[in-house]
């Protein structure tokens, strides 16, 4: 997919890209210290609890009723389960709850529950009762969430698939996306997200004491927002230095879980897509250029309503998008009154220095010469191709292997690029072998 750039002017990058990959071994060591370390904060956080508590029933509450600080407990420590309220009202379904005529690209709902108990036998998670949901989301990804008040209170567990990446993927290669997810459940869960009572309770003692210190003041009724933000970033902000090396482990378990091709089918596919929808992205981005007045909102429903569930078919989607931005400008530039009212109220405030920036870190990532290598013909022959593709992405560290921001250098992302998470798998796949058996 074009947009403008020839592929003679490609060129490659003026230093080679960081493909340094960790050892599976060095990354279990790590999350074992991560986790050591998790349990002395989570220590530290009872003896704050038990000594906010005392320091709290010691002080005189003359001046505020104890229904008032009742409310601001439980506003504070309730506060910490938000997430429960998104995703009650969240578009999604459990498998067992979907129509079982439904087709989903190649899958139905029996043959989806048939891939998530083979790849709990697989992994030896049958005896844990897992949700797994479907959502009706065009983005392809998967989530999943561990959050128990306590260890072993499997409460709020959960896998959830969206929609476009059932459609995206075959049964192997989704098995792997599974296995994958539940790596995030139980193997590499991290202890601070299995204590949630212990950090709701952390909250509901702060919002106590930040009251009691300001009891001279009206911000003390703001109390349980500064308690819910300190604890949450308790819970939570250690856990963000190891998100890319447990993103690495969940990877092996995919594979453990489906085989060592699907997964790095799924990580080609997915790569694929991503570059793919971000072309049509920069389209959309380019027409809010040439055409200032049409609210950038509008154009973003046109990309939105292009994309389809599963993969981009290019020249079908690209069509419909351009379709329906052609709608928008001529709807925005005709000379009616609707016209001028369309311009004079809905109109938005995009900033265009941000908007000319965006547009330029795009196009350069996508002048970028490209790792030489057929995907499609990958896709079609992995076990062969598979082997030459690593071999390629390793002879040139100056090109990349998508269009995308992160291939140039994921130390800002939460995820690993593409390339690493392929040659992680790759340099690793004995030991994968080996933990699978």
């Amino acid at each position: 997919m074009s947009t403008g750039i020839e592929e003679q002017s490609a060129r490659p990058l003026p230093k080679p890209r960081r493909l340094v990959t960790p050892t599976r071994e060095a990354l279990l060591q790590s999350f074992a210290a991560h986790e050591s370390r998790s349990m002395v904060w989570i220590a530290l956080e009872l003896l704050v609890i038990l000594g906010g508590t005392a320091w709290w029933v010691a002080q005189p509450h003359h001046d505020m009723p104890g229904w008032q600080f009742a409310l601001l407990f439980a506003f504070a420590f309730l506060g910490l389960f938000d997430f429960i309220i998104t995703q009650h009202f969240s578009n999604r379904k459990r498998l067992e709850d979907i129509r079982p005529e439904a087709r989903l690209g190649p899958h139905t709902r029996d043959s989806l529950l048939a891939a998530v108990r083979r790849v709990q036998e697989r992994l030896g998670l049958t005896r844990h009762r897992m949700r797994v949901y479907l959502a009706l989301e065009k983005d392809v990804n998967a989530f999943a969430m561990r959050l128990e008040l306590l260890p072993g209170w499997h409460l709020f567990n959960s896998v959830q698939l969206n929609r476009s990446i059932v459609h995206l993927l075959d049964e192997k290669e989704l098995e792997s996306v599974i296995g994958h997810e539940l790596g995030h459940v139980f193997a590499y869960s991290p202890i601070a997200s299995r204590c949630m009572l212990i950090h709701a309770l952390l909250s509901g003692v702060l919002a106590l004491v930040i009251a009691q210190v300001l009891h001279n003041y009206d911000l003390r009724l703001g109390a349980p927002l500064l308690a819910i933000g300190a604890a949450r970033w308790v819970a939570f902000s250690t856990w963000v230095t190891q998100i890319r090396l447990v993103e690495f482990l969940c990877d092996d378990h995919g594979a453990r879980a489906a085989g060592l091709v699907p997964a790095l089918t799924t990580e080609i596919k997915l790569g694929m897509e991503h570059e793919a929808r971000n072309a049509l992205l920069l389209r959309v981005l380019e027409a809010k250029r040439r055409h200032a007045s049409v609210p950038i909102a509008d154009l973003m429903k046109e990309y939105e309503d292009a994309m389809p569930f599963g993969g981009v078919q290019s020249d079908q989607a690209r069509a419909q998008m351009e379709q329906g931005i052609k709608r928008r400008l001529t709807e925005h530039d005709e000379s009616s009154f609707k016209g001028f009212f369309n311009f004079a109220f809905k109109s938005d405030d995009t900033d265009e220095d941000a908007l000319e920036e965006s547009i330029a870190r795009m196009r350069a990532v996508r002048s970028i010469a490209k790792v030489p290598a057929s995907l499609p013909e990958v896709l079609n022959d992995p076990r062969g191709l598979v082997p030459e593709l690593v071999q390629r992405i390793e002879n040139h560290p100056d090109h990349v292997l998508f269009h995308l921001q992160e291939e140039l250098d994921d130390r800002d992302s939460t995820h690993p690029n593409t390339s690493r998470r392929i040659l992680y798998l790759w340099r690793n796949q004995r030991e994968i072998a080996a933990a699978g058996c």
